[in-house]
């Protein structure tokens, strides 16, 4: 095969694989609400290697509202892999503390995301509610 026909077959196979493309991303929103406790709102994007949570947690109490993150790497997994806190407390107006983060996932990254609003207002945690963002990529 000549220089210029190699060239040609080789530029057409990067083309068709790409090169230097990023990995495809889709973003979930965050949204527990609970007019008593507090919520927690904001998303999460799932990459091919690590998954990316922000947003916000806000206690209305004067105990504690508390955003528990448990990321699962198949949708059969009962076990998170990873699990991220992140904790509001009010003083009777209530508190809000902002997150954003990067876990870091094995490749393939993560099938989905449990999120769930905690509330602490007699000295143990109690669950208030859950939701589950899934990486629909991976469905």
């Amino acid at each position: 095969m000549g220089s210029v026909a190699t060239v040609a077959v080789c530029a057409g196979f990067f083309g068709v694989m790409g090169t230097g493309t990023a990995a495809a991303v889709n973003t979930q929103p965050i949204d527990l609400w609970d007019a008593t406790y507090g919520y927690a709102q904001g998303g999460v994007t799932f990459h091919n290697r690590d998954v990316v949570i922000q947003g916000s947690v806000k206690s209305h109490t004067t105990g504690c509202a508390q955003a528990e993150f448990e990321i699962f790497a198949n949708f059969t997994d009962e076990t998170p892999l990873k699990t991220e806190t992140r904790t509001a407390c009010g003083r009777g107006t209530g508190t809000s503390t902002d997150f954003h983060f990067t876990v870091d996932m094995p490749a393939g990254g993560a099938a989905y995301l449990r999120t769930s609003l905690n509330e602490n207002t007699t000295g143990s945690w109690k669950l208030v509610s859950w939701e589950t963002a899934n990486n629909t990529d991976r469905l």
